[in-house]
């Protein structure tokens, strides 16, 4: 359980960082003072809370501040991001005395934190600093998928903030700025994108929550976009900042403002920050500690706070805004930044994007199950049959799909072996094989060499769904993708009552088989091909005219991961 906490945000250049860091080191010791002075009241504020009102199993002493130490020892574990600046806010804090609790900060990535707290491991900290408040929802939310007991987080406050950005040569970033380069830009496809994996990178989940707020959250265009993009993933910020780097077309990469001022300080092309026009989301700072935290350690963490709101001038030496999102001065200045504040994103909704993007970018296992009935070889136009048609649509749907993606192609007719109305043409296989990528591409070339008999529907799909539930592979998208021109026409076999039943007994949310159905012309039972669909949590789509199939089947395929709620 995640639970959050009111904060109030805080606010605080020179012409490149070194000469701001020197010019900030003149002005420390006033904010020592300045510091020390709001230690000692916002301690006493916690003090007085905890005086008057008092909390079971409180201690009998109550934590003191004296010249400016923390109250208590403090185990901070804290993204790499913010890590730098907050040993720096520690040191101002002791380095007037040698006998102050001791307060330690490890770095690690928020992604290895957040995925040790969801598989219930004992947390090695007082406090957490990830780089982004979707962390704590994410691990709560995974260790609750998985059943785990995992530790009951507080998030307490947000203390520092970055925008998160297009990066790209200075070039590159002159032309979009005039344009007005935005989230909704990207449809346009006018520029490549380079995201590093949002499963690990918190910058990248906020911008993908920014393109689903930019396209209006229609899924059907936010799936497509998602598509696009999974194509230009790579590891990390630095791979995408690298990769905006060496780029010799127009090439932006998805990453932050303390990001792009990093690279900038010793990288042989400079990259240049572009704000975009419409969604300005910003990853934040949360101070993160353990629900039955003890009294000693939340004032500390009070103290803390206090301490990073006060320390401005660290946050900008290591590129970050305050709490609040206002341009520090020497961020402004070096970046050029944007003066406008960004808007934070909901923790919550970053963490259910991630979520969705995992399901939409997670590798097809796909059988194709298609109709090879006789009326398959009626005319569809003045000089093509139904089965030239969607043997060109198949070859693009098959061209569609990644290549960690997996693909089987079965036919249907009447008997077509023995008493069995289907069969399998091309066995399980992923497609990053050239061989049996190609080997499909075939068959789907040649499928009107097997066009003969009536149409087995029903018998066929229910095979194909246990086929799919039997050798289910977990971690990946598992559709049956059947294409039909006609009605179920095989009397000694399932009616739809029967067929609807036994696909409500193999029904397992944990375990989902949808069937994606296609009718192509006039006389297919669309009635019985959208009740399958619906029982499966799948989606049914009818193909009236010769030019629909193509567009139909390459829909069918891409939105694969949204189903059952495309739009």
């Amino acid at each position: 359980m995640v639970r959050v906490q009111p904060s109030t945000p805080t606010s605080g250049d020179a012409p490149t960082r070194a000469a701001a860091r020197a010019a900030q080191q003149r002005r420390r010791s006033l904010i020592l003072l300045g510091v020390i002075i709001a230690l000692v009241v916002a301690l006493a504020v916690v003090a007085g809370v905890f005086f008057l009102r008092g909390t079971p199993g409180e201690p009998d002493q109550e934590p003191a501040v004296s010249d400016g130490c923390l109250p208590s020892d403090l185990r901070i574990t804290a993204d790499p991001a913010v890590a730098g600046a907050l040993k720096a806010i520690a040191a101002d804090l002791t380095e007037s005395r040698s006998d102050c609790p001791a307060v330690t900060v490890r770095a690690e990535d928020s992604a290895v934190t957040a995925a040790a707290l969801a598989a219930g491991s004992e947390p090695g900290f007082d406090v957490w600093v990830p780089d982004s408040a979707m962390w704590p929802s994410r691990a709560t939310g995974q260790a609750e998928l998985a059943g785990v007991d995992a530790a009951d987080l507080v998030v307490r406050g947000t203390v520092a903030s970055s925008p998160v950005v297009f990066a790209a040569t200075e070039p590159t970033a002159a032309a979009l700025t005039a344009e007005g380069a935005a989230f909704a830009s990207l449809a346009g496809r006018s520029v490549a994108a380079v995201l590093p994996d949002p499963a690990t990178v918190a910058a990248s989940s906020a911008a993908l929550l920014a393109l689903q707020t930019a396209v209006g959250g229609d899924a059907r265009t936010f799936t497509a976009l998602v598509l696009g993009l999974d194509t230009g993933v790579v590891p990390t910020a630095a791979d995408a900042l690298a990769a905006a780097s060496a780029a010799t077309t127009p090439t932006i990469a998805v990453t932050t403002e303390q990001a792009v001022l990093a690279q900038a300080e010793d990288a042989t092309t400079r990259l240049m920050p572009i704000y975009p026009a419409d969604v300005k989301p910003a990853v934040s700072v949360p101070l993160v500690t353990l629900a039955d935290a003890s009294a000693d350690t939340l004032a500390t963490v009070e103290a803390l706070s206090a301490a990073v709101a006060a320390g401005g001038d660290h946050l900008a030496d290591y590129g970050l805004r305050d709490a609040a999102g206002n341009p520090l001065e020497s961020t402004l200045e070096i970046a050029g930044g944007d003066s406008a504040t960004p808007a934070p994103t909901d923790s919550t909704n970053q963490a259910e994007v991630l979520r969705t993007w995992q399901v939409l970018t997670a590798p097809s296992r796909m059988l194709s199950l298609n109709d090879v009935s006789g009326s398959m070889l009626q005319p569809a136009t003045a000089d093509m049959r139904r089965i030239d048609l969607f043997e060109q649509a198949a070859v693009r749907a098959v061209n569609s799909l990644s290549a960690d993606s997996s693909l089987a192609t079965w036919v249907f007719s009447s008997r077509r072996i023995g008493g069995q109305d289907w069969q399998e043409i091309v066995p399980f296989g992923p497609l990053g094989d050239a061989a049996h990528k190609q080997r499909t591409i075939d068959t789907a070339n040649g499928l009107d060499s097997l066009v003969g008999g009536g149409t087995g529907l029903y018998d066929s799909v229910l095979a194909a769904v246990k086929f799919m539930r039997e050798t289910y592979v977990p971690g990946q998208v598992h559709l049956v993708l059947l294409n039909t021109d006609g009605v179920n026409e095989d009397d000694e076999g399932l009616d739809l009552p029967a067929l609807l039943a036994e696909l409500e007994t193999l029904r397992d949310p944990a375990k989902p088989v949808a069937v994606i159905a296609i009718g192509y012309g006039p006389d297919t039972d669309q009635a019985a091909l959208e009740q399958i669909a619906a029982a499966t949590d799948g989606a049914a789509y009818q193909a009236l005219q010769p030019t629909d199939i193509g567009t139909v089947l390459i829909d069918a395929v891409t939105q694969r991961g949204c189903r059952p709620n495309c739009g």
